[in-house]
Formats: C-alpha cells, sequence, structure tokens
C-alpha cells in the first residue's frame, strides 16, 4: 500500500490558459509572432524563474522585450493581473483530495514553480495546509524532469521512491519519475485520474 501522494501544481490542482494568455498578447499588441512562438519565448524564460535564476520583474521585463511591448503600454501590475485571469482551480480534485485522500495518506508538492506562483495559490486556496511538505523547483534549484528534482524531493520529504505515487500532467516528468522508482500517473482529465487511482490502491491493498 502506498504511503504517500505527490501531486504536481500546473495542470493538475490549477489550469493555467495559456492560449489564452498568448493570444491576447498576440491580438492586444499586434504581434507578428503566432502563439505557439509567444508560448516559446514565455517557456525559455519562465523556467529560469522557476529555479530562481530570474526574479519576477526581470520575468516581466524580459517577455515584454523579446514582444517587443513597450512597458508604458503594459505595467507590470497589468501584466500580471492578465496572467492571475486565466487561472482556475481543479474543483473535481481539490475534492477528490480532500474527501479522499487527506488524512488517509501523506500528502506532497513536487512542482515547478516559481515564488510569485506559491505566493498567489497560497492566498487563493490556502493550499499547504493540506499537505506534509511542498517541493518547489525554486527553492531546490532544479526543475522537473531532471532526476536530480526527485533525489533531492525524497530525501526532503523522508519518504521511498517505491511508497509513492506521483500525478503530474506532462509525460517528460511522469517518464522521469518512473525511472527513478515512483508510481507515476499521467493527467489528462479527472475521470481517467479517478479511475486510476482507485484501481491502483484497491490493487495494492489486495496484493498487500
Amino acid at each position: 500500500m502506498p504511503k504517500a501522494i505527490i501531486f504536481d501544481i500546473g495542470g493538475v490542482l490549477r489550469f493555467y490558459d495559456n492560449h489564452t494568455l498568448n493570444n491576447w498578447l498576440k491580438d492586444t499588441f499586434n504581434l507578428d509572432k503566432d502563439a505557439e512562438d509567444i508560448y516559446e519565448i514565455w517557456r525559455t524564460w519562465n523556467n529560469l524563474r522557476n529555479i530562481d535564476a530570474i526574479d519576477e520583474h526581470e520575468f516581466y521585463e524580459k517577455i515584454l522585450n523579446e514582444l517587443k511591448i513597450n512597458i508604458n503600454d503594459l505595467s507590470e501590475k497589468d501584466f500580471y493581473q492578465k496572467v492571475a485571469s486565466v487561472v482556475t482551480e481543479n474543483n473535481q480534485m481539490w475534492e477528490f483530495l480532500k474527501n479522499n485522500l487527506y488524512g488517509k495518506f501523506k500528502l506532497y508538492i513536487f512542482s515547478n514553480f516559481s515564488k510569485r506562483d506559491i505566493k498567489d495559490f497560497q492566498e487563493a486556496t490556502d493550499f499547504e495546509k493540506y499537505f506534509d511538505k511542498c517541493i518547489y523547483s525554486c527553492e531546490i534549484k532544479v526543475r522537473k524532469p531532471d532526476l536530480n528534482f526527485f533525489q533531492k524531493g525524497l530525501e526532503l520529504i523522508g519518504e521511498k521512491a517505491e511508497d509513492c505515487i506521483f500525478i503530474d500532467d506532462k509525460l517528460k516528468n511522469t517518464e522521469a519519475s518512473t525511472k527513478f522508482g515512483i508510481k507515476s500517473i499521467l493527467y489528462t482529465n479527472f475521470e481517467n485520474f479517478q479511475e486510476e487511482i482507485t484501481s491502483y490502491l484497491e490493487k495494492s491493498v489486495l496484493i498487500k
């Protein structure tokens, strides 16, 4: 029987509508880039932000500079307010977690998250109270799917790989965690997740 369940945040506990954000940037500022190009620029600088290599102000400046948007046309405050407007919580997952997992398993977070992401999520949901420990890329200075993330993460939470289940929405991350010996579930939608984790937990009880 697994002792611990580890959650990613983005794409699992909360959703980020990057498509809407990128199209808003393109249309509002008449950019000569398509949404996919904007996303790649965003992803490149966000990866650095998520390991605390650049701060929130630098991230804002880097994005506007690469997209050739004048800072007078989009303030930092408005920039981050727009980012916040495309975020929604995965309410089905939260209800499942609270009703079926909380208090029955050790619960952890393994997330590629910036300091601002943590602050915004905590203010919106007070989520950390449901988890025994949260491991963030900005604090350990390494991102998933790097195997060092999982090594450091397991050391910090004090759990063995074989005692954990890890849920993430990116295949490269679940493939990496599986290589590390962690049972992994690729999150695609709530219904599939619920079926898969319920089946796995039931089989674990029978095997035990």
